[in-house]
């Protein structure tokens, strides 16, 4: 029996109840126990009765009181035999929860109007993150399938689907690195419209599933529709009277029915994206592998959410309305520990592993339940760019708001002032110690900057001179020492125009003479200042020339993994062929966030724990750029190329492969003594972590929640 908290009825005792003439009652035994499965055919609803909440309904003959039924069972003691329906109150639940569900009603022997029950407002019955749309009845469809598709459920197929099984994952197991590189793709947009269709065909042949193992043990299907989630469809069908068959491994089966279904078809697909090379029917086959995987094993075989899992669950088990009871006894402990009410644990089963069990369930159910609504509520807030707030808003009234406002309106009645005074006290401590707790406790996460490996100082080595690579005499890594060969150019012109220039001083100079032989003197002097500038011509295209064997101008090691890419490339004067720095002379380049640079200012002069590949170091943090730029240190740390740092395209600019960063960041330097230095390779990603005294747990938490809404503005 689900027992809710019902409104009150004033002077229960009095009044008289009837069981509807329609309902049908199925026992079963389950854990030893007997149970009765009432069948609502009108809404197409099951729910399970103990045998002594069983004994209670059935005495309500329409002419007794509810204080004559509960004496007459008082009296014969034979029908409740010691279980929690043998006192007035407990009588006086189960009636109020009959009730609740309008499986009796009242009856006046006066023959005046009848009592009517309250009904919930419409407001706090609708969820708009939750739709349910029924749309047909699908019995008699699910009949005339049911002699042609007996066979999915036939203990051939399930052994056949066994093997399948076994043989897909040998074959994803086998090829996990591409499966793993085209699941990747699947939320890419392009891949929107064969995902929504992927989900809804697997979605489905799920509900198919259900229905026709529901038809195969004898059940009924009473409606079939689509329900909404955050308005994403999701097909369903109502299998509720397999409530009431005896067999619980039948029930069991139409419960697992749905993703066994999926189960094959994504085997299937496993065989078909193995055999089939990439392309859109493989991406769609990788699709259905997925949500036939991971998303049923998340969501329907989640025993914690009342979808299959749950039911095959508390059928295996044989303890009837385990949410519910867990669900009651936590409610039960909260009034216990905040109200310091006397309530007993009779939601909870007698034997000790079925009490254990149903506590352990509701307590992680509880959570389970409050952080998928709190995910929901923040999913639905971002939705239509920020006009799902209104979404959220709604759901969360639904929720929390209004059950918190019933539960205010029913603290603030006088007899209940202990008990808001206790709760009142009682949060005021939590609130005490969780201040206590957020601003004095020091937060245990660090703030953290990415950091580049450099040389330092690090010189560049550039081409004097324009020309082709024709020769490279290093490799990265190599040391040198200044004056050494690094590579060789060719330019064909630029020889060719220093043998002009050379020729056109040997002319010159056979000029100038023939002019001081003949005496003409001013031609002479003509001749010699046009030798002067071709001399200075000749030795800036001998240096030139010169120029094109590329030397090292400094001694260290050679840097540069693209150096070996430069051969047969022409290099035009000034560009850089690698750079040269060496092993004993490091630092680390960060990339600080703007909000960290306080943080980073004032731990300037000390040391800092430096975290990369080769283990943990700490080293001191020498000083920080005072202007913010968008131009990266160096490329690994950029997104592009597998760095932390998003980037965006800028071809206009001369930037470092064309790309900015996103938000510019300050440039850190942290010095690396000569120890360290040798552990740590050039080009090496770290990253750096540091420890703020204003780092509280309350206020990191305040920040990201300040963040996170001022992107959601933006």
């Amino acid at each position: 029996m689900t027992n809710d908290q019902a409104s009150a009825t004033p002077d229960l005792s009095q009044v008289v109840l009837r069981l509807r003439d329609d309902l049908s009652f199925v026992p079963q035994t389950s854990g030893g126990q007997r149970l009765y499965v009432v069948e609502d055919r009108l809404t197409g609803k099951c729910y399970r009765l103990g045998a002594a909440e069983y004994a209670v309904a059935s005495a309500l003959d329409g002419v007794k009181s509810l204080a004559e039924v509960v004496a007459t069972m008082q009296a014969d003691a034979s029908v409740i035999s010691g279980e929690s329906c043998d006192n007035g109150r407990a009588a006086l639940q189960v009636c109020k929860w009959l009730l609740q569900t309008g499986l009796a009603r009242i009856i006046d022997r006066q023959g005046g109007s009848p009592v009517v029950r309250a009904v919930a407002p419409l407001w706090s019955r609708f969820n708009p993150i939750f739709i349910r749309v029924p749309l047909l009845a699908p019995d008699r469809f699910l009949e005339r399938m049911l002699p042609w598709t007996a066979w999915i459920n036939s203990k051939m197929l399930a052994a056949v689907a066994a093997l399948l099984a076994f043989v897909a994952a040998a074959h994803l197991i086998t090829d996990w690195s591409r499966f793993t590189t085209s699941a990747g793709e699947i939320f890419a947009i392009e891949q929107g419209f064969y995902l929504f269709v992927c989900w809804v065909v697997l979605k489905i042949a799920h509900e198919l599933g259900h229905g026709l193992a529901c038809k195969y043990h004898g059940g009924y299907v009473r409606e079939a529709g689509i329900a909404f989630l955050l308005f994403a469809p999701i097909p369903y069908v109502d299998v509720t009277s397999s409530w009431r068959l005896r067999s619980k491994w039948a029930r069991i089966h139409i419960a697992a029915a749905g993703m066994y279904v999926e189960a094959i078809i994504g085997s299937i697909a496993v065989l078909i994206w193995s055999h089939t090379s990439a392309g859109i029917f493989n991406q769609l086959c990788v699709n259905v592998i997925v949500m036939a995987t991971a998303t049923t094993m998340l969501f329907n075989a989640n025993p914690l959410m009342r979808f299959d899992g749950y039911y095959m669950l508390a059928d295996w088990l044989e303890i009837p309305n385990l949410y519910s009871r867990g669900q009651d006894y936590t409610t039960r402990l909260f009034r216990r520990w905040a109200l310091g009410e006397e309530v007993s644990d009779d939601a909870v089963p007698s034997n000790l592993t079925g009490s254990r069990i149903v506590k352990a369930y509701g307590i992680v159910a509880w959570f389970w339940r409050t952080s998928v609504c709190v995910s929901l509520i923040c999913a639905a807030s971002v939705l239509f760019h920020g006009a799902g707030i209104v979404l959220a808003a709604t759901a969360a009234i639904s929720w929390f708001l209004a059950p918190g406002a019933r539960f205010a309106a029913r603290l603030l009645r006088r007899e209940n002032w202990p008990q808001l005074r206790r709760l009142c006290l009682l949060t005021a401590g939590a609130a005490g110690a969780t201040t206590v707790l957020l601003v004095y406790t020091p937060s245990p996460l660090p703030r953290r900057s990415p950091g580049i490996v450099e040389y330092k100082p690090i010189t560049v080595v550039r081409s004097d001179s324009p020309g082709f690579v024709r020769e490279i005499l290093v490799a990265p890594g190599d040391f040198v020492r200044t004056g050494d060969a690094i590579a060789k150019l060719d330019n064909v012109m630029l020889l060719d125009e220093l043998r002009l220039v050379e020729l056109a001083i040997k002319e010159s100079d056979l000029r100038s003479r023939l002019r001081r032989q003949r005496g003409e003197m001013a031609a002479y002097q003509a001749e010699q200042d046009k030798l002067v500038a071709l001399t200075a011509q000749y030795e800036a295209k001998s240096k030139q020339v010169d120029g094109l064997v590329v030397r090292a101008p400094a001694t260290g090691q050679v840097v540069g993994r693209t150096l070996p890419l430069l051969l047969d490339s022409y290099l035009r004067e000034g560009d850089e062929l690698c750079r040269i720095g060496k092993e004993e002379e490091k630092e680390i380049q960060l990339s600080i966030h703007q909000d960290d640079l306080q943080a980073f200012q004032a731990r300037i002069g000390e040391r800092v724990a430096v975290r990369g590949s080769s283990g943990v170091l700490y080293a001191d943090l020498t000083s920080i750029t005072p202007r913010a730029t968008d131009r990266p240190t160096h490329p690994a740390l950029c997104s592009t190329h597998g760095g932390p740092l998003p980037v965006r395209t800028d071809h206009t600019q001369n930037s470092p492969d064309g790309i900015r960063l996103l938000e510019p960041r300050f440039v850190g330097h942290v010095s690396l003594p000569i120890a360290e230095s040798e552990t740590f390779c050039a080009g090496q990603l770290c990253t750096i972590a540091i420890r703020s005294r204003q780092d509280t747990i309350g206020h990191v938490l305040g920040r990201n929640i300040h963040d996170w809404i001022a992107k959601k503005l933006r």
